[in-house]
């Protein structure tokens, strides 16, 4: 019997989560597979219920239901609590457990950009959530701005240190949510989108001279985690690594 966990979300064809589980099942010799669910918001309570039968193990959640599903799940573990956000679900005899993998994640991702003192994050979603708890965990100040007070980004970047895209702008686009002329040296910046590798906010960071990084590390690290909360053995981290790259192409920041 193969056993499967399905990404939920709406319009995911661009996903690369298949190719980087597939991979990591595949490695380790497991009979699990990986499989996209495109499903709208009034059908996520029928999507749920087919994980509390015994066909799936658990889910990834992405736009736009990591912030809908959380009146639907039987319990939150203390970081998705505190998110008010799930992108990992984990089925267990018919109950549903609710985890945010995404935090440790992307604090890793601003390590690696060398800390910040004040972040602006793009976004009020889940993804943004996650961002903002992230950041208040790696230590600083966090302004969450949704699109409504995007004619403020000129003030508010002009003060930060760190620019975080929450948002689906710049996916399977040449498109960025930022005038470039408002990008510097000195204002690092994380997209958590991955697909072009590297978008156009990338691009015209680094243009710029500031430290950026893609989204690719993101899906990367988040999906070892979640890897590990499904099955229960640590996550091959190379050999998904590599099925990243396979997929994204080696400018991918993985």
């Amino acid at each position: 019997m193969t056993e499967r966990v399905v990404l939920l979300g709406e319009r995911i064809g661009y996903s690369a989560s298949p190719a980087i589980h597939n991979a990591a099942f595949a490695a380790l010799g497991l009979r699990w597979r990986y499989e996209l669910r495109d499903v709208p918001a009034d059908a996520l309570p029928a999507a749920l219920a087919d994980l509390r039968g015994a066909t799936l193990r658990g889910a990834n959640l992405t736009r736009p239901h990591k912030v809908r599903v959380l009146g639907l799940l039987d319990e939150l573990d203390p970081v998705a609590e505190r998110v008010g956000a799930v992108n990992t679900i984990v089925a267990t005899d018919g109950r549903l457990a609710g985890h945010d993998t995404d935090v440790p994640a992307i604090a890793e991702e601003v390590t690696l950009l060398g800390g910040f003192r004040s972040a602006v994050v793009l976004g009020r979603g889940g993804a943004a959530r996650a961002a903002a708890t992230a950041l208040a965990d790696v230590g600083g100040s966090v302004e969450l701005v949704g699109r409504d007070r995007w004619p403020d980004l000129p003030a508010l970047l002009a003060g930060a240190d760190l620019l975080v895209n929450a948002t689906p702008v710049g996916t399977e686009s040449d498109v960025s949510p930022i005038d470039a002329r408002l990008l510097r040296p000195d204002l690092a910046v994380l997209d958590l989108v991955y697909r072009p590798s590297p978008t156009r906010l990338i691009r015209d960071a680094r243009a710029a001279g500031a430290k950026a990084r893609g989204g690719a590390g993101v899906l990367l690290r988040q999906a070892a985690l979640s890897f590990a909360l499904w099955t229960g053995i640590p996550a091959p981290v190379e050999a998904m690594r590599t099925a990243l790259l396979t997929e994204l192409g080696d400018a991918a920041d993985a």
